[in-house]
C-alpha cells in the first residue's frame, strides 16, 4: 500500500533536525541579498556534514555538491531563502529577533527541507550522478536567480533539470499541486516617456501636452489586450506623472507600469502593439517618445516529463487523490526561471499545501508538521532520476 512507504526515507530523528533548523532560521531573518547569519547558519552544517559548497554567486548565494558513487546527470534543486521587511506577530517562542524582518514566506521551512534532503543523500550516497542545491538569496524581488547566473554560477555547476517548490497554505493541507506548461506567469516592467512643447495654460494651442498624449496612449493600451485570445495578457498602467504647476504645460509627462503573460510571443505582440500604439498618437500630437522594457521574470515553464516525476513521486508520498496537475497557472511571477538556459532539458516548479495563515502575513508561521514529506519528496525526486535503492523501494 502507498502509506506503508511514508517516511520511510526521512526518518524521525532527521525530521526532528529539520524542525529545529527551520526554527534556528525563523529566528534570524534577512532581507534581499544581505543574508550573512543565514549563509554561515548553513554552511557551519555543511562543514559538519563534510559536505561540499561553492559561494561567491549573487553575494550570499551558496551552492551545494553532492555526488553518488557511481558517475550519472547533474540535477538541481532552487531553494530561495530570503525573508519580508515586516513584524513578525507569530507569537511563536521561536519568533523572528530581527526588527521589522520575518519569514512570512516560509523560505526557512524551504531551507529546513533542503537540509534534511542533503542530509540524507550525503549519508546515502548510493546514487549515479550529483545534486545540485541552489540556495539562493533576494527571491522576494525577483533578482536573486539572475544575479548567480550573471555570476556565473552555471558554467561552474552545470545541470540538465532544475526543480523547485514552494509551501502554499491557502491550498489544500498534505497536498501537491502542479500543471504542465507555464505555472507561473512571466512579467516585465515598462516605462514610458513623452516629449512634448511645453508653455503657459492660457495658450495651449502653441504647446504640445506630452499628459494628454500619454493619457491617449495608455487609452489605446488597454484595447490591445481585449483582441488577445490567451490565457494571460496584461497591460497595467500603474503610474503617470507629468506637470509641477498648475498654470504650465510641462516639457515631459511619465507613465509606468507592468506586463504580464504565459508565453513569450504573446510578450512580444504586446510590445509591437505598444509601440505602435504610441509612435501613431505622438505623430499625430508631434511629440516624440521613449518607451523601454525590462524583464522582472520570466514565465515559469514545467516540461511534462519532469513534471511527471514530480507528480509520481508525490502520489508515493502523499497519495494519489492528494496530488493534482491541472491547476490553475497563477499571474504572479517567481524567478527560478532565470536559472533555465538552452542546456537546461526539463524544470519542475510545484507547490504543496500546507497548514497556517497565508503567506505575507505578519502573523504566519512555516507548518512545521510539512517538513518530513517535503524533505522525502525531495529525496525521492533525487533518487528517481538518478537511480539508488530507495526509488527501488518506492
Amino acid at each position: 500500500m502507498i502509506t506503508s512507504i511514508k517516511h520511510e526515507i526521512i526518518d524521525e530523528s532527521l525530521a526532528e533536525d529539520a524542525v529545529r533548523w527551520r526554527r534556528d532560521l525563523h529566528q534570524i531573518p534577512e532581507l534581499r541579498f544581505d543574508l550573512y547569519r543565514t549563509q554561515k547558519y548553513l554552511t557551519n552544517l555543511l562543514d559538519t556534514w563534510d559536505v561540499t559548497y561553492d559561494t561567491g554567486y549573487g553575494v550570499t548565494g551558496l551552492v551545494v555538491t553532492l555526488c553518488g558513487t557511481r558517475p550519472g546527470k547533474t540535477i538541481a534543486f532552487r531553494c530561495d531563502m530570503d525573508a519580508l521587511p515586516m513584524r513578525d506577530e507569530s507569537g511563536a517562542a521561536w519568533a523572528s529577533r530581527m526588527d521589522g524582518c520575518s519569514h512570512a514566506c516560509g523560505h526557512d521551512g524551504h531551507m529546513a527541507v533542503m537540509l534534511a534532503a542533503i542530509r540524507h543523500l550525503s549519508l546515502h550516497p548510493d546514487y549515479c550522478g550529483c545534486v545540485k542545491v541552489l540556495f539562493q538569496p533576494c527571491e522576494e524581488t525577483g533578482q536573486g536567480a539572475k544575479a548567480m547566473m550573471k555570476d556565473g554560477l552555471y558554467e561552474a555547476h552545470p545541470y540538465s533539470e532544475l526543480y523547485g517548490f514552494h509551501n502554499m497554505p491557502r491550498l489544500q493541507d498534505k497536498t501537491v499541486q502542479l500543471r504542465y506548461g507555464a505555472i507561473t506567469g512571466g512579467g516585465e516592467s515598462f516605462s514610458l516617456s513623452v516629449h512634448g512643447k511645453s508653455g503657459h495654460s492660457s495658450v495651449p494651442h502653441q504647446c504640445i501636452n506630452p499628459i494628454s498624449v500619454v493619457c491617449e496612449i495608455v487609452s489605446g493600451w488597454d484595447k490591445i489586450t481585449q483582441a488577445i485570445q490567451h490565457d494571460m495578457a496584461i497591460i497595467a498602467t500603474c503610474k503617470i506623472e507629468g506637470g509641477t504647476a498648475v498654470n504650465g504645460i510641462p516639457q515631459q509627462a511619465f507613465s509606468a507600469g507592468t506586463m504580464r503573460y504565459f508565453e513569450a510571443h504573446i510578450a512580444d505582440y504586446m510590445k509591437e502593439q505598444m509601440h505602435s500604439i504610441a509612435e501613431k498618437v505622438c505623430r499625430k500630437y508631434g511629440a516624440t517618445y521613449d518607451l523601454l522594457f525590462e524583464v522582472l521574470c520570466p514565465a515559469t515553464i514545467n516540461t511534462i516529463d519532469h513534471s511527471d516525476v514530480v507528480a509520481e513521486c508525490a502520489r508515493r508520498i502523499y497519495g494519489q487523490e492528494h496530488v493534482l496537475t491541472d491547476v490553475a497557472a497563477s499571474p504572479g511571477g517567481e524567478d527560478m526561471q532565470f536559472f533555465v538556459n538552452d542546456k537546461v532539458e526539463g524544470v519542475c516548479w510545484f507547490m504543496v499545501g500546507t497548514k497556517g495563515t497565508n503567506l505575507h502575513t505578519a502573523t504566519f508561521d512555516f507548518d512545521d508538521t510539512s517538513l518530513r514529506d517535503i524533505a522525502s519528496l525531495i529525496v525521492n525526486i533525487a533518487r528517481h532520476r538518478l537511480g539508488g535503492k530507495d526509488k527501488d523501494r518506492i
